[in-house]
C-alpha cells in the first residue's frame, strides 16, 4: 500500500504543473496580459504545446528503450522532473508585456518537454507497484490523488496569491507579480511532494535484460506483426483520442475565459467542480478497469466525453457550461487511467520504459493536431467555439478505431 501511495503522491505533486501552468492560471494569464489578444494567446500557446509534443513523440521511444536496457528508469525520472521544477520557476520573470511573449513561450515549452518525458518513466514503474490484479485500481487511485492535488494547488494559488488584497512575502500586484509567484509555488509544491516517490525508487530497479536487436527493431516488433497488431491498433486509437483530450485540457481554461468571460472567481469554482468529477471518475473507473477490462471502460468514457463535450459547445449561460464541464470532467479520468493500464497489462516489465515511450509517441507525435487544429481554426474564424469543435472530430475517430481493439 506504501508503495502505491508513494507512485499516487507523485502525481499529486505534478497536478500543480498542468493545473496552474498549462490549464488554468498561467495560460490565461498569457493570454489576457502577455499576448496581443486572447485570440492569438489560445493560438500561440496551442502551438506551443504542439511542438512540445512532436518533440516527445520523436524521441520518447528510444529513450525509453536506452532507459529498459541500460537499466536507468529511475535516473531518468528524478532528473526530468527537477528540470521541469527549474525551468518553472523561471516564469517568475515572465512579465505582462509583449517583449515577454517569446521568452514565456520558450520557457514554458521545455518545462512542459521534460514534464512529459518524466511520465514515460513514472508510468512504466506502475508494474513494479500494484499487483496485476489491481493495476486498474491502483491507477485510478493515481489520477485521483492527482485531481485533489490540482484543487488544492489552484485553491492556494487563488485564494492567497490572486483574489487577496493583502498578498504575502512582499508581494504586489503591479506587473502581476501575485500571478508570476505562483510559477514558485508550483515549483515548491511539485519538489517537495514527489520526494517519497522519488527516494522510494531505488527499491523498484528492475533486472537488466540482454539485448539482442536494436532499439528500432524492438519497437517495430512491439506494434508490428505483419501489420499493426492489437498493441498497435490500441496506440493508433490512443493517438487520435488523445490529441482530442490534450486540446480540451490545453485550452479549455482559455476557451472558458474568451467564450464565457469567466473571471478567477469563475475560474476557481470550475477547476473544482472538474477536479471532484474527475476524481470521482478515476476512482470509479479504476475499479471499473478490473472488472469489466479496460477498453470498455474507455469506449463508455468516450462516448461521455463526446456527447458533454459536444452540449458544451451549444450551451449559452455559464450555469449549463459549469454543469457540462462537470459532466465532461467525470470521464476524462478513467480515460487516462484505463488507457495506462492498458499498456501496462500489453508488455512485459522489462519493456515498460519502451512501452511508455510508446505510450507517449501515440499521445504527441499528432498531439500538435488538436491543439493546432483548435488553435488554427480558432484564428482563420475568429470563433472559439467552431475552433474548439474541433477536438470533439478527434475524439470520434479515436472511439471508432478502438472497436476493433481486443481486450485485454
Amino acid at each position: 500500500m506504501k508503495k502505491i501511495f508513494n507512485f499516487a503522491l507523485y502525481d499529486f505533486a505534478n497536478s500543480a504543473f498542468t493545473t496552474i501552468i498549462i490549464t488554468f492560471i498561467f495560460s490565461t494569464y498569457f493570454a489576457k496580459q502577455i499576448a496581443p489578444t486572447p485570440i492569438l494567446g489560445q493560438s500561440y500557446w496551442g502551438w506551443t504545446i504542439g511542438i512540445t509534443g512532436i518533440l516527445v513523440a520523436l524521441i520518447g521511444p528510444f529513450i525509453g528503450s536506452f532507459a529498459d536496457k541500460k537499466n536507468c528508469v529511475v535516473l531518468f525520472i528524478r532528473l526530468f522532473t527537477v528540470f521541469c521544477i527549474f525551468f518553472t520557476s523561471l516564469l517568475w520573470f515572465a512579465k505582462p508585456s509583449e517583449n515577454y511573449l517569446f521568452f514565456t513561450l520558450i520557457i514554458v515549452a521545455i518545462a512542459n518537454l521534460f514534464y512529459e518525458l518524466s511520465l514515460i518513466f513514472y508510468n512504466s514503474i506502475l508494474k513494479n507497484v500494484s499487483k496485476d490484479s489491481d493495476l486498474g485500481k491502483s491507477s485510478g487511485f493515481g489520477f485521483g490523488l492527482g485531481y485533489v492535488g490540482g484543487i488544492l494547488i489552484l485553491i492556494i494559488c487563488i485564494k492567497v496569491f490572486i483574489d487577496n488584497n493583502v498578498l504575502p512575502f512582499g508581494l504586489s500586484k503591479e506587473n502581476a507579480e501575485n500571478i508570476r509567484a505562483t510559477s514558485i509555488v508550483v515549483s515548491l509544491w511539485y519538489l517537495i511532494f514527489s520526494i517519497p516517490f522519488l527516494l522510494s525508487l531505488k527499491k523498484e530497479i528492475r533486472n537488466k535484460v540482454e539485448e539482442t536487436s536494436n532499439s528500432l527493431t524492438k519497437i517495430k516488433n512491439l506494434v508490428w506483426n505483419n501489420g499493426l497488431n492489437n498493441l498497435g491498433k490500441f496506440l493508433f486509437a490512443r493517438m487520435l483520442y488523445a490529441d482530442g483530450l490534450n486540446a480540451i485540457i490545453v485550452m479549455g481554461g482559455i476557451f472558458a475565459v474568451g467564450v464565457y468571460n469567466l473571471e478567477i472567481k469563475d475560474l476557481l469554482v470550475l477547476s473544482v467542480l472538474m477536479n471532484i468529477t474527475a476524481f470521482i471518475g478515476a476512482i470509479f473507473g479504476g475499479y471499473a478497469n478490473d472488472k469489466f477490462t479496460s477498453k470498455n471502460v474507455i469506449i463508455f468514457s468516450l462516448i461521455g466525453l463526446i456527447i458533454s463535450a459536444g452540449i458544451i459547445l451549444l450551451v449559452k449561460t455559464k450555469l449549463f457550461f459549469f454543469i457540462f464541464a462537470s459532466i465532461n470532467g467525470f470521464f476524462i479520468g478513467p480515460i487516462q487511467s484505463a488507457s495506462r493500464v492498458f499498456i501496462t497489462k500489453s508488455i512485459d516489465l522489462n519493456n515498460q520504459a519502451v512501452g511508455f515511450g510508446l505510450f507517449a509517441l501515440s499521445g504527441k507525435l499528432t498531439s500538435f493536431i488538436g491543439p493546432l487544429l483548435v488553435a488554427t481554426v480558432t484564428f482563420i474564424t475568429n470563433s472559439q467555439r467552431i475552433g474548439f469543435s474541433s477536438a470533439i472530430v478527434l475524439l470520434l475517430l479515436g472511439l471508432i478505431v478502438l472497436l476493433s481493439v481486443k481486450k485485454i
